[in-house]
């Protein structure tokens, strides 16, 4: 009797599930992990075709988010597992593993900053800085970590003037649930900026802007239930008339896109996210020098509190353009160029374009 009703249960949940995959409506994007979902591929005869059905199947099982969430909760409460999928919980804090060191990547890293550099005016000054990510310093070697020591030490061959920003950095100063830093903790890393670059750093009054409905991208990797977060802006009179412009979004012309906030990232409230190409124009800067940045994404929250110091900045994710592109929006004539990215990007750059 139970070798039946076990039988039974089992064709049921093969019979149930499997009208309700055929009945449920696919979704394009999963929200909890902010990525497209696979679409049912194209019949061929092919071990191809039988590896995107399977991928297909996994994205779209019903209530796949459900039983990944049930998945974690049994890893991380039951089984006291320190990761599931390579996340990790530790003192309310959310990590993802950057390890171990891609030496192919760092290599390629450096090869497209020289590529870049090499195009630069001799007038131009020239500077670096890697944003360490904050796996940098959970220092109890909780889970394997890049050889950060090693990164920065090949990095250096760039033969760039480095900001060095490591030691005045804490874990305090990056979101609990995501993989970016807190705009409102950065007025230290402009100052820090100031000494190597030659600007004067000045005590700026700034309005602190305040949502509280924030979600990291780990937290949907996680697949683990808890509070949001607050994430800020910081609002002047004079970042508020600054004249900006966007190539992929010529509608937008403030630094920050408050609708972003209600997306599925509001990290995208700073400079709109995902942009290749920004110009921002201040007429009441303290200076009249020009800058060029060429980022990841860690420079979209601090690049408002540059704008002061900068009678221009002009902002290249060289991620989304390349140089045959940039280069006709730009000439390079005695502007301060930084290269400012974090160590994710370095140990993974094969975004990058040269």
């Amino acid at each position: 009797m139970k070798n039946k009703i076990i039988t039974i249960i089992f064709i049921l949940y093969i019979f149930i599930f499997s009208i309700l995959g055929i009945i449920m409506k696919d979704k394009l994007i999963s929200e909890s992990e902010r990525r497209k979902l696979k679409t049912f591929p194209e019949f061929s005869f092919t071990s191809e075709y039988v590896n995107s059905l399977d991928k297909y199947f996994l994205d779209h099982f019903p209530f796949r988010d459900n039983f990944r969430s049930i998945k974690a909760n049994f890893n991380y409460k039951i089984l006291n597992k320190l990761d599931n999928n390579g996340i990790y919980l530790k003192d309310n804090y959310i990590f993802k593993t950057n390890y171990p060191d891609n030496q192919k990547y760092i290599n390629n890293f450096i090869d497209k900053t020289n590529i870049i550099k090499n195009k630069l005016n001799e007038n131009n000054n020239v500077y670096i800085m890697i944003i360490p990510d904050k796996n940098y310093y959970l220092k109890d070697k909780y889970f394997l970590q890049l050889d950060y020591d090693n990164l920065y030490k090949q990095v250096g061959t760039l033969n760039i003037k480095n900001i060095d920003i490591k030691d005045i950095m804490n874990l305090n100063d990056y979101y609990e649930t995501d993989t970016h830093w807190k705009q409102e903790n950065l007025l230290k890393v402009v100052k820090r900026m100031s000494e190597v670059m030659n600007f004067n750093y000045e005590n700026i009054d700034y309005k602190i802007n305040e949502y509280d409905n924030f979600y990291g991208v780990y937290y949907g990797e996680s697949a683990i239930n808890r509070d949001s977060e607050k994430i800020h802006y910081l609002t002047n009179e004079e970042l508020n008339n600054v004249s900006v412009y966007y190539l992929e979004n010529n509608d937008l012309n403030k630094i920050y896109n408050i609708e972003k906030l209600n997306s599925l990232d509001a990290y995208e409230v700073y400079l709109d996210g995902a942009s290749s190409y920004i110009e921002i124009s201040n007429d009441n800067a303290n200076s009249d020098k020009e800058l060029v940045i060429f980022r990841d994404s860690f420079a979209s929250s601090i690049t408002p509190l540059l704008i002061h110091y900068y009678k221009k900045i002009t902002i290249i994710d060289n991620r989304y353009i390349n140089s045959d592109n940039f280069l006709k929006y730009i000439e390079f004539n005695n502007q301060d160029v930084l290269f400012m990215y974090s160590t994710l990007i370095v140990n993974n750059s094969v975004t990058l374009k040269g």
